[in-house]
């Protein structure tokens, strides 16, 4: 695990939930019925995703599922500290391009993670709109890729595991 930061920062610096927000009910003929995992901030094609804070790299994958079967496209996972608790909590980046990071490389606060992917395309995991998908998850790593959405059925993860990604880095910088 890497030092913890001073401060956190927003992934983006036009951080505009457009798309789902984190706990919205989501209901598709693709996803069904669940809970979204974290925020999807609609940008242009190529825009910057930076890191939040100091962390370490723990996934960095191209998992582009099919137009049947959507998938993250391009998602990072960065581990970081917290500062008062010294527990490890989780950024979640999906649905980029141009992947700039690997596992076990460690991070500073704004390095360059990958840009936003056109829609639809392997590298979004074959959503129509180009978005980033940011999620911020507490729970226990267990090297394998988190879901972006609580299905009722599925027990990959807890909706407690996971924070408001907003709220999160705001109560991060005032503690």
């Amino acid at each position: 695990m890497s030092s913890p930061s001073i401060q956190l920062q927003l992934p983006v610096p036009a951080y505009e939930v457009k798309g789902y927000h984190f706990g919205e009910r989501v209901r598709s003929r693709i996803i069904l019925w669940a809970r979204h995992l974290g925020d999807d901030v609609v940008l242009p094609v190529g825009a910057h995703v930076k890191a939040i804070g100091h962390g370490r790299v723990v996934w960095s994958e191209i998992r582009p599922g099919s137009r049947e079967r959507r998938n993250w496209g391009g998602l990072v996972v960065v581990e970081h500290t917290h500062k008062t608790s010294q527990a490890p909590f989780y950024s979640l980046y999906g649905h980029m391009k141009d992947l700039e990071v690997k596992v076990g490389d460690q991070v500073e606060t704004g390095r360059l993670l990958g840009n936003v992917a056109p829609g639809p395309s392997p590298e979004n995991g074959w959503w129509k709109t180009p978005h980033l998908h940011f999620g911020i998850y507490v729970g226990p790593w267990t090297d394998a890729v988190l879901p972006g959405y609580k299905r009722f059925f599925d027990d990959r993860t807890k909706f407690a595991w996971w924070r408001d990604p907003q709220q999160f880095i705001e109560e991060y910088n005032r503690g």
